[in-house]
């Protein structure tokens, strides 16, 4: 029994062994001394101007990941930047890049990559974009697919949303419920940021919070009226998406509410016309 107990210990014993050696090595390679990981910190952002400010330098990080001891890394990499031209919008009068090749010193854990913003040349009617796209041929350095790329949109229109008044109909799509107004202006919160005066079907005030942008609209979430655990969100489509401006400057918000009624279930989704007035 004793010599079956120790068969068996041992046996355990060597399975761990055997198993963690196969964690730290594949093939040969030691995942401890892996690659350094190269990759954009964000790699979406907005850039928003309204006014001829001439060119503005922005930078935007490029990080990287030490390999699996948790070094900094020992060497410089070469990391080099291309115009995606197949999903750029933007024209080369909106952006100037002026670096094509970015050093990465050895212990550093980011260089930045600085873009000129043409404030003046932004196309006042639709946002544009430029996307970059990075690789490097540095040994021991590899770019991260998730983080290859760096979308920049570019947006000059600022809306005129809250230069009128407008008459509402807020209709709840689960009931056909609902609420009419005249004559109701829009609260500016911030550039291309309002919020509606009304909301539901009651016509409860202060309304839904949303963002202009070159006529697409979107709702963040937010409490119901500032005050109800109940959360609005944009129903017109995937992240916050909330509606759209029309030729003639009428727009529609759609959005979702959580909770119930007690006696007609769940608030659901309702529809906000806006015609100008």
């Amino acid at each position: 029994m004793k010599l079956y107990r120790f068969f068996v210990v041992t046996s355990i014993f060597l399975f761990v062994l055997s198993s963690c050696k196969t964690e730290e090595t594949i093939d040969g390679h030691d995942l401890t001394q892996g690659p350094n990981i190269l990759g954009f910190a964000k790699t979406d952002v907005t850039e928003s101007y309204f006014e001829d400010l001439g060119t503005i330098e922005k930078n935007y990080p490029i990080n990287v990941y030490p390999s699996g001891d948790g070094n900094t890394t020992d060497k410089d990499a070469v990391i080099n930047i291309a115009v995606n031209t197949d999903e750029t919008t933007a024209t080369e009068g909106e952006y100037v890049l002026n670096d094509t090749s970015l050093t990465l010193h050895a212990g550093e854990s980011f260089v930045n990559l600085p873009v000129g913003i043409v404030t003046g040349n932004f196309n006042p009617n639709e946002p544009t974009k430029v996307v970059f796209d990075i690789t490097t041929s540095t040994d021991g350095f590899v770019v991260n697919s998730l983080q290859q790329k760096l979308a920049i949109t570019f947006v000059g229109c600022q809306s005129d949303l809250a230069d009128y008044t407008y008459d509402v109909v807020i209709t709840r799509e689960n009931t056909g419920d609902q609420y009419i107004g005249t004559s109701e202006s829009l609260i500016v919160e911030d550039v291309n940021t309002f919020q509606t005066q009304t909301v539901m079907h009651f016509g409860i005030s202060p309304g839904v919070h949303f963002v202009d942008i070159c006529g697409t609209l979107t709702i963040p979430q937010h409490d119901l009226a500032d005050t109800y655990s109940n959360q609005v969100t944009g129903a017109a489509g995937p992240d916050g998406l909330g509606g759209s401006v029309d030729e003639f400057g009428n727009f529609t918000l759609r959005y979702h509410i959580t909770g119930e009624s007690s006696t007609t279930g769940p608030w659901g989704d309702f529809t906000a016309v806006y015609t100008r007035n």
